[in-house]
């Protein structure tokens, strides 16, 4: 019986030894990604939701990967993101260009560890830091960041593929903070009662994104 336990034990050493060799623990990963977005506006302002649409922006930036075992994993990014709305009319265009230093933390789960490509999921908080803000209207160009909150918070949820050095994915950006102020920003575009970008009341607008990357791991 004494042996028999002690067999026992050596088995339960091995296997774990063996886990902890197939479970890295650290950093595993690193690296640049690079695309493109589309970006809108939730608002409960009913004039400002009609007159602006989504627009295409660009998002880039660096990543880390730290693995708590084979299958979860946190990955803090930093992110310049495009955002913010536009409308095309037939004379001319209104851009809302909101340009933001984008840094979300992600759990992310592996959902096939040992294939060749493995497919995860992710999600997590993300902080953003306004860069520049500016409303363009026919040749004319508002500089209106000093109207808009300096910081922003949303949610990131999404999917992606790793294949060996390269990576890819698709996420979704929900903001979740009012990110102007309503009189600041009238005050700086100079609209007036009656012009279709004039705001009124205690607007709410959160930023929306959905965005594709892909990259490479270093």
């Amino acid at each position: 019986m004494k042996k028999l336990i002690q067999i026992v034990g050596v088995v339960l050493i091995l296997c774990i030894a063996a886990s902890a060799q197939q479970s890295p623990v650290g950093v595993t990963g690193k690296g640049l990604k690079l695309g493109f977005d589309f970006a809108s506006i939730n608002t409960d302002y009913q004039e400002l939701d009609e007159f602006l649409d989504s627009r295409s922006g660009f998002i880039g930036g660096a990543y880390l990967t730290y693995s708590i075992n084979r299958r979860f994993a946190l990955q803090p990014e930093l992110l310049y993101a495009s955002k913010g709305a536009q409308k095309d009319f037939f004379l001319f265009d209104v851009h809302w260009n909101v340009d933001y230093l984008e840094i979300p933390v992600l759990a992310k789960f592996q959902i096939a560890p040992d294939g060749r490509v493995q497919p995860n999921l992710f999600a997590g908080p993300a902080v953003s830091v306004l860069l520049s803000s500016k409303f363009e209207v026919i040749n004319d160009s508002y500089d209106v960041a000093d109207g808009m909150k300096t910081m922003d918070f949303s949610l990131v949820f999404g999917g992606g593929l790793d294949f060996k050095r390269f990576t890819c994915d698709l996420r979704y950006t929900l903001g979740l903070a009012n990110t102007v102020d309503v009189n600041k920003i009238n005050g700086l575009t100079g609209a007036e009662p009656g012009d279709p970008y004039y705001l009124t009341g205690d607007v709410s607008v959160k930023n929306v994104n959905i965005s594709f990357m892909a990259g490479v791991k270093f």
